[in-house]
């Protein structure tokens, strides 16, 4: 039986390397106009077929700012919201499940699971002038855009998909990309209002 269960094991191992090596990814640059919006960018892949184990990623509220400033993740995720701020801040959300995870001192804590796809800005009632946003996508090939403007999506199975860049004050048209296996695929785009 302990012979079994090692082989089937391995099985699953090699099948998982296997599967890996085969995923491609996408990358490239994205350009706006005006250049000020580009840090509010997201590339992702639209309507992949699969399900995703759930996941835990984390927001830190520090020199009064929402760290990172963007966070992609995947319906079924949960984001623990951290402050590290010598002030008491509160989370919340206008937006889908709108939430507001009330009043935390440093050091404390607060989760939420996102349920729904879409993007929440995530606020302060305390101070105002913190924003960020989170992307809560259908699957989790995503990525927030650097300050440059490159993105990388990575372990993207082959296929061809619709890829698109979402952004609060700026569009451009959805692209259709094919991943081959074990290759990057380039994708580029000009955001305009």
């Amino acid at each position: 039986m302990t012979k079994l269960i090692a082989a089937a094991a391995a099985l699953l191992v090699c099948a998982h390397a296997a599967r890996a090596a085969g995923d491609g990814s996408i990358s490239g640059k994205v350009s706006a106009i005006p250049e000020k919006y580009l840090k509010d960018s997201v590339v992702y892949l639209k309507q992949v077929p699969g399900t995703w184990a759930p996941k835990t990623h984390t927001i830190d509220q520090k020199g009064m700012e929402f760290r990172p400033h963007i966070l992609t993740v995947t319906v079924g995720d949960s984001v623990k919201f951290l402050n590290n701020d010598g002030v008491d801040h509160n989370v919340y959300t206008p937006d889908g499940e709108a939430y507001n995870l009330g009043l935390f001192a440093k050091g404390q804590s607060r989760d939420h699971q996102f349920a729904k796809p879409g993007v929440y800005t995530q606020l302060c009632s305390v101070h105002p002038e913190m924003l960020s946003y989170v992307f809560v996508g259908q699957n989790p090939y995503a990525a927030a855009v650097g300050k440059d403007g490159s993105y990388r999506i990575e372990n993207v199975p082959p296929g061809t998909y619709q890829l698109a860049v979402w952004n609060p004050k700026l569009k451009t048209p959805d692209v259709s990309v094919t991943v081959a296996p074990g290759k990057a695929a380039p994708a580029e785009f000009a955001l305009a209002k």
